[in-house]
């Protein structure tokens, strides 16, 4: 079967590999689309996040919908045939975090395709059938694989316990915060603004809802409060994960409001001003994945709540999957959420 393996030295390369079987509470999946998440381009173009490297050739991919083509012993919540949704968290069941339900921050957790275990970039992969998600009949599989990072942008907004009424502002209108913003307007926030530096997103975050997009270059935090709220938004989502945003969340958020930390900074460490949070008295909320989230997901982008069709910008077949990161790491091809069709050849760029 062909599979895209990322090379430890750089690099996709197309290559022919056994066929997986799959194993005692497992299924095997024959993935339709998935989607380039920003973890996949930090693998691709550093070959690593914190301490998690790529040491071998890798197969990217954790972002996907497919179809069931086979059933591990012991298999009974899902049948052949079935179309899935499938969460990549792969948890250990007996650590006290698993015991107590935050699977998510299992200490040894594995990760359908992070440098550990392979993910969906391949003609079939084989995954723990409790992360099976059945999708409704006639679901788009471009939708179903958005059902992960939508996930996220649920428990996110679970997270920063946001309340009908509340004000909102995500700092970054990649997929994962404008998913944010469509999530946020399904709970029934009240304003909610969006800021980024591609015009682009900004409009497409308008489609989605916003109240108010402002393209924040050059912008010092009080000019952004004077154009979205200048008492400060009662929840501030910080989408993109670097230093200098984080900081500009918490001068960006009302006294005694919530600041989401969601992106993902490529460093252990980070410097934080940790006196401008206590003078703020902001309560900073890091949030690490998605939990008990997919069912939720599944409802707001099939029932249309949310239209996740908005985000996906481009497909490039299997055979082109460095094209396809390429586009999506560029800040000039449109792209918002870029896909690789892996299941038949007629993937075309759209």
């Amino acid at each position: 079967m062909r599979a895209a393996c990322l090379l430890p030295g750089g690099g996709i390369e197309i290559r022919d590999r056994p066929a997986p079987s799959p194993g005692p509470g497992q299924v095997l999946v024959a993935p339709g689309l998935v989607g380039i998440c920003g973890s996949d381009l930090h693998y691709y173009k550093d070959g690593r996040i914190g301490s998690w490297r790529v040491r071998r050739p890798h197969v990217l991919g954790h972002e996907f919908a497919g179809i069931v083509t086979g059933l591990g012993e012991g298999v009974d919540n899902t049948r052949m045939g079935d179309h899935i949704a499938v969460e990549p968290i792969v948890p250990c069941q007996a650590c006290d975090s698993c015991r107590r339900g935050v699977y998510n921050l299992c200490p040894r957790m594995r990760f359908t395709g992070s440098p550990h275990t392979d993910g969906a970039l391949q003609d079939l992969v084989a995954v723990p059938a409790r992360g099976a998600h059945a999708l409704p009949d006639g679901m788009d599989s471009g939708l179903g694989a958005l059902v992960e990072p939508t996930s996220i942008a649920v428990h996110s907004v679970r997270r920063g316990e946001v309340r009908p009424g509340e004000t909102v502002l995500i700092i970054g209108a990649g997929p994962i915060g404008l998913l944010i913003l469509a999530v946020a307007r399904a709970y029934g926030a009240g304003a909610v603004h969006s800021t980024d530096l591609d015009g682009g997103r900004l409009a497409l975050a308008g489609d989605l809802g916003a109240t108010t997009t402002v393209n924040v270059g050059g912008l010092e935090p009080q000019e952004v409060l004077e154009r979205t709220e200048p008492q400060g938004a009662d929840v501030v989502f910080e989408a993109v994960g670097s230093p200098r945003t984080l900081e500009t969340a918490l001068r960006l958020v009302r006294p005694g409001g919530r600041v989401v930390a969601v992106g993902v900074n490529t460093e252990e460490r980070i410097p934080f001003n940790l006196l401008l949070a206590q003078s703020m008295e902001a309560t900073v909320i890091p949030v690490y994945l998605g939990r008990d989230a997919f069912p939720e997901a599944i409802s707001l982008l099939a029932s249309g709540r949310i239209d996740g069709t908005k985000l996906i910008s481009h497909r490039f077949p299997l055979e082109r999957a460095s094209e396809a990161m390429d586009t999506a790491l560029s800040g000039f091809s449109g792209a918002v959420k870029v896909m690789i069709e892996v299941a038949g050849a007629e993937g075309k760029e759209r």
